[in-house]
């Protein structure tokens, strides 16, 4: 998780050059990015070109659950055949509606996106200033890269016990140390 942003549109040509499909994971994105918050394809203009935009509640709208959009028949044959849906449970109404709230609210507001946007400037201009290097990215996510797991873990905990400030630690994984 680097920050890093898809070249969505060149995807989608490739996608239209093979009559492919598009999975989209935007869910560091949606509430975030967009005019509406519809994420990075909104952002790019992209949102008719992705089949199948995949989501969280739990992030920038404040509440849990996770979704997909795409067409209805597509929906339904993922309702109907994916194992991790089959046997779920549906979410709560006052989720429901917290989350219905949060997202009309972020469609019509940028306060947040805005407010959002200087908090991540003076984080990073904070991390300049301290001599503590960053991926600069233009996102939200400012990956900080340690380059020990153990260190990085007690770095999170750390900045978790002292200051109530969580910051991720996220451990390369086995596959991608092989790789």
């Amino acid at each position: 998780m680097d920050g890093d942003i898809a070249p969505l549109e060149a995807i989608c040509d490739l996608a239209d050059q093979h009559n492919a499909i598009t999975y989209l994971d935007e869910v560091h994105a949606v509430g975030m990015y967009g005019s509406h918050g519809g994420g990075i394809a909104e952002r790019e203009g992209l949102m008719d070109r992705i089949t199948v935009i995949q989501g969280t509640l739990s992030k920038a709208f404040g509440v849990m659950g996770g979704y997909i959009a795409s067409s209805k028949s597509l929906v339904d044959v993922i309702r109907s055949s994916a194992p991790g849906f089959i046997f779920t449970t549906a979410m709560s109404p006052v989720l429901a509606a917290t989350a219905k709230a949060s997202v009309e609210h972020l469609k019509s507001s940028n306060i947040e996106r805005e407010k959002q946007k200087q908090v991540v400037e003076k984080v990073k201009n904070s991390l300049r200033n301290a001599g503590i290097n960053f991926i600069p990215t233009e996102t939200h996510i400012i990956p900080i890269i340690i380059g020990d797991p153990e260190l990085s873990k007690k770095a999170s905990k750390y900045y978790f016990d002292e200051y109530g400030i969580y910051v991720q630690h996220i451990k390369l994984s086995n596959s991608a140390k092989r790789n």
